[in-house]
């Protein structure tokens, strides 16, 4: 098992990589472009608890659809259930916007079967780059093929301040969108075809010679890289508090800034474009923290991106208390926010994947994010009294829990740059002695 693993590790990049980057991407482009459709259609509905629902739902796709991966399905067949909900989904937001007239009830139907779909895949694509890809290039793919995300919501966003500034009207806005989404299922199933299943859960699974073959399918060539190793172990329970810590601080402060702030103090086209500007900034973030993560370490790096969120906050509060009316400039303010907010998403699937056991990494990440995702829907609905001092004040306190988490892990966790993703999970031990027995 051991010699599997590290030959994957030392893999050199081959075709079958670049198809699975571009099968993953694609995953996370839809994921941002679903999410965007579910916020950009809440002025059609003007409902809080449209709000609350299209802001819980994804918690189904994150425990089921990991949970099912993890068990029975392995990745890649998963990936096509998850096309499937997606693909039904994008076909529901245009039929609705076209022969139901942006009925609210057809609309929660199609965000259900999407964002299950998308919000399902995520936990499992992020195992997968972890257990399939180079170990050269773990870090830099687990930060920018998730930052394809931020590029699907700017895409939509884009073509909602287009398609809304021609028409004034959601219903066209939702089915333009829908269309791209359709677009992007459809391509995905092409490049999915060739996409490899994951040698190490194979390989946990028993199905040692299915491994070899996936092995043999992915490349023949290998190259020497320098491994490095950890000198401490951090408890199961230290490492899972410290994701939901960070998850909760990036997922909130993003969320609420990224989407839910242009839902309630925001109108018509200024809506669409508070989600561009935010997700523009942390879609070039994101190669921003492609490049740096490797050089500065995975926990410089973690304390960088949530102290600097946590200090990008204050002239947001300026902005608030001085300025109000100046949309420019809260444009530029939320833009350098986000950048922050990329980098500690960057962090987050980084570690999440890598902190957790092969056998059930997929589930895992998704009960990771089920607290994260219920403090999240209770914020979306606590938050709509809220005055906009109030709004940016709560982000802030969650950016400062971000911060203090950072440290923490700084203090007492571990960098896991180039580290064998069977030591930063900590069951390198278990497995020397399964094979040893």
């Amino acid at each position: 098992m051991s010699e599997l693993v590290e030959y994957l590790d030392k893999t050199k990049w081959g075709l079958r990589f670049t198809l699975a980057f571009l099968s993953l991407a694609i995953g996370f482009f839809m994921w941002g472009v679903i999410s965007a459709i579910g916020i950009l259609s809440y002025p059609e509905y003007h409902n809080i608890y449209y709000l609350v629902f299209v802001s819980s739902i994804p918690i189904v796709g994150d425990l089921a659809i990991s949970r099912l991966s993890d068990v029975k399905l392995g990745r890649k067949t998963t990936f096509f259930i998850t096309m499937l909900l997606y693909a039904i989904g994008s076909i529901l937001f245009i039929v609705n916007s076209w022969f139901f007239s942006s009925n609210i009830y057809v609309a929660l139907l199609a965000y259900t079967m999407g964002i299950i779909g998308v919000e399902g895949e995520v936990p499992v694509a992020l195992s997968l780059i972890s257990e399939l890809f180079p170990l050269k290039y773990r870090e830099k793919l687990l930060i920018i093929l998730p930052n394809f995300d931020n590029v699907g919501a700017v895409v939509a966003s884009l073509i909602a301040f287009i398609t809304y500034s021609l028409s004034s009207s959601y219903s066209i806005e939702v089915a333009s969108m829908g269309i791209v989404a359709l677009v992007g299922a459809a391509f995905a199933i092409l490049v999915r075809l060739s996409l490899p299943e994951s040698i190490r859960w194979l390989v946990s699974k028993g199905s040692i010679e299915r491994a070899r073959e996936e092995i043999r399918k992915i490349s023949y060539k290998k190259e020497e890289i320098k491994v490095s190793d950890i000198s401490k172990t951090v408890p199961f329970g230290w490492r899972y508090a410290f994701l939901i810590f960070i998850g909760i601080s990036q997922y909130l402060t993003y969320g609420l800034m990224a989407y839910i702030i242009a839902a309630y103090y925001f109108t018509g086209n200024a809506i669409n474009l508070v989600v561009f500007f935010a997700n523009l900034g942390a879609s070039i973030a994101g190669v921003i923290a492609m490049f740096v993560v490797d050089s500065v370490g995975t926990r410089k790096f973690s304390v960088i991106s949530y102290l600097g969120g946590f200090l990008s906050m204050f002239p947001i509060i300026a902005f608030v208390l001085f300025f109000p009316k100046n949309l420019i400039l809260f444009y530029i303010l939320l833009f350098l926010n986000m950048v922050f907010s990329e980098f500690g998403w960057g962090v987050r699937t980084v570690y999440e994947p890598t902190l957790m056991p092969t056998k059930s990494r997929a589930f895992l990440i998704g009960l990771i994010r089920f607290p994260i995702m219920v403090t999240y829907t209770a914020s979306v609905y606590l938050t709509s009294t809220f005055t906009e001092l109030q709004f940016v004040l709560f982000n802030t306190f969650f950016w400062l829990l971000g911060a203090a988490s950072s440290i923490g892990w700084y203090i007492k966790g571990y960098d896991i740059n180039m580290v064998p993703i069977e030591k930063t999970s900590g069951e390198a031990k278990k497995l020397l002695a399964k094979e040893v027995a």
